[in-house]
């Protein structure tokens, strides 16, 4: 045990290494694999355009695309995913926010060269803690409530990501939805169901595909559970 626990330090260390050699994006996820700030799940910021567009155009039929709609992008990267909802809805408000500087920069950096639209805003921040109450008609957190190094299926995943503090930072975008509004949860290794806001929330579209391992309450390993991700309306009540 000893011994493999060292061999998986040397291979971090050498993936950390590797990662701020190559530069860009690889750096940029290194460092914030070996800073850890505060509410940190994935350190990759693997995105591309128009990602999800069969989800991108549920949305569209479902939410109305009027200047008050606002739209949050939680985990955005380097913004492709605010980008092409912004070519999907053309009225709406969308917001992304991403934890690290660099990236939001980089968000920043294209907004400007592409005409600085009014309707687009990003901030670099690992929770909506300073967002408003019910001011969100759609949050998204896609391939965000996960970790790389989870793709092996460790038993314990605490390591890396720990359940309390996905279930309070869900808890937070929770607040942040308006009665109706959307929640999406895409690629996480742990489940919508367990936490103590999904009470609020009705299932209207499964997106369940078991690409990643499921960890319980308690951080452990469920092998073979099948994640619940999924598109969830917010009820104006909770569950009784």
């Amino acid at each position: 045990m000893t011994e493999l626990l060292g061999v998986r330090v040397l291979l971090d260390w050498l993936r950390f290494v590797v990662h701020l050699i190559r530069g860009g994006e690889h750096r940029r996820s290194a460092l914030l694999m070996w800073r850890r700030p505060r509410g940190l799940f994935q350190p990759y910021g693997t995105t591309q355009e128009d990602r999800y567009p069969e989800l991108f155009q549920f949305f569209r039929q479902g939410i109305d695309d009027v200047p008050q709609t606002r739209i949050l992008s939680f985990g955005c990267s380097t913004g492709d995913e605010v980008f092409s909802l912004a070519r999907y809805f053309r009225q709406a408000q969308i917001h992304g926010i991403d934890i690290d500087s660099g990236r939001i920069r980089a968000c920043l950096a294209r907004w400007r060269r592409e005409g600085q639209d009014p309707r687009l805003s990003f901030a670099c921040a690992s929770d909506v803690t300073q967002e408003v109450s019910e001011s969100c008609d759609l949050v998204m957190a896609m391939s965000v409530f996960r970790h790389g190094a989870l793709g092996v299926s460790p038993t314990d995943c605490s390591a890396w990501i720990r359940f309390a503090e996905f279930d309070q930072v869900v808890g937070e975008l929770a607040r942040v939805i308006k009665p109706g509004g959307l929640l999406v949860i895409l690629h996480a290794n742990f489940r919508f169901g367990d936490t103590r806001a999904a009470s609020w929330f009705d299932c209207v579209r499964s997106e369940s595909v078991q690409i990643s391992p499921i960890y319980d309450c308690n951080d452990r390993l469920m092998p073979g559970m099948p994640s619940d991700d999924g598109v969830y309306r917010k009820r104006s009540a909770p569950k009784a």
